[in-house]
C-alpha cells in the first residue's frame, strides 16, 4: 500500500511556546542589514547682502539641498550640497536618524569685512533648540569655526604725521583658527544632545537684541569693502542610520 506523506511533514518542529509568536523569514528590503553609526555633520547655511540692515532672525536647518533660499537683502537660490546637507522637508530628520551632537561650530566667509564680522560676532545671538527647548544659546562668539582660513587685516596706507593707518586691506581674521575639535563648542561626554526622528531642531542666529540693533552690513565703498556675510553652523556628532 503505497503512503502518501504530508506536505507538512518538512516544517520545523517548534516548542509550544513559541507557538503564535512571529517568525521573521525574510530580509527587510530597507533595514537588510540594521542600522550604521558613523561621525557625521550637520551643516545649515545662511547669507545677508551687502549694504543691508538686518532685522530679523534666521532659522537654520529648516530648509533642504534643492530648496529655494533667498539671502536677507539679496537673490533667492537653490541650495545645494555646498549650503546644506539637510534631506527632506528640513527641520528634522528622515526616518530612522538620530544624531548625538557633540559639538557645534560656526565657519564663516574669509573675505568678511571686519566691522560685519565684529558685529555677527559679539552682537548676534546663537540658539541651538532641539523641539522646545534650548540646548546651547549664547553671543555667537561662543561658537567658533575650528576650521577655514586664518587672515589678518592689514594697513595700505599710513598718515605720516601720526602713524597712524587711515585705510586697510585684506580680509579680516575669521572667527576661530583651524584647530579641528579643539577649536568647536563641545558639549561634555555623557551629555550631548540628541535629535531622534520626528524632532525638530534648528539654529537660531539673531541680530536684533543688541543696544544699537538693527545693524547693517557694510557697503561696497567701505574701506576694506563689505562683501556681506556667508556663514555656515555645524552639527558634529555621533549619527544612527538605516543601512542603505
Amino acid at each position: 500500500m503505497k503512503i502518501e506523506r504530508s506536505r507538512f511533514d518538512r516544517l520545523p518542529t517548534i516548542d509550544p511556546i513559541q507557538v503564535g509568536r512571529p517568525r521573521l523569514k525574510l530580509k527587510n528590503p530597507v533595514l537588510a542589514q540594521g542600522t550604521e553609526t558613523l561621525d557625521y555633520s550637520y551643516y545649515g547655511f545662511f547669507s545677508v547682502a551687502l549694504h543691508t540692515s538686518w532685522a530679523s532672525k534666521l532659522s537654520l536647518f529648516q530648509q533642504p539641498v534643492g530648496s529655494q533660499y533667498t539671502p536677507v537683502g539679496g537673490t533667492a537660490f537653490n541650495l545645494s550640497l555646498l549650503h546644506t546637507n539637510m534631506e527632506g522637508t528640513g527641520g528634522m530628520f528622515p526616518n530612522g536618524y538620530k544624531e548625538d551632537v557633540q559639538a557645534l561650530r560656526v565657519a564663516v566667509d574669509g573675505g568678511i569685512q571686519y566691522i560685519d564680522l565684529n558685529n555677527l560676532l559679539f552682537n548676534t545671538l546663537f540658539t541651538f533648540k532641539i523641539g522646545q527647548k534650548e540646548y546651547a544659546q549664547m553671543p555667537l562668539h561662543n561658537f567658533p569655526g575650528g576650521i577655514g582660513a586664518y587672515l589678518s587685516a592689514a594697513p595700505d596706507a599710513i598718515t605720516p604725521a601720526t602713524g597712524n593707518a587711515t585705510t586697510f586691506n585684506g580680509p579680516a581674521n575669521c572667527n576661530g583658527a583651524p584647530m579641528g575639535l579643539r577649536g568647536v563648542y563641545s558639549f561634555s561626554a555623557g551629555l550631548e544632545a540628541t535629535i531622534a526622528y520626528g524632532q525638530n531642531f534648528k539654529v537660531d542666529i539673531d541680530p536684533t537684541l543688541s543696544e544699537s540693533s538693527p545693524w547693517s552690513t557694510q557697503q561696497s565703498s567701505a574701506s576694506p569693502a563689505g562683501v556681506g556675510i556667508r556663514g555656515w553652523a555645524y552639527l558634529d556628532g555621533v549619527v544612527t542610520r538605516p543601512t542603505q
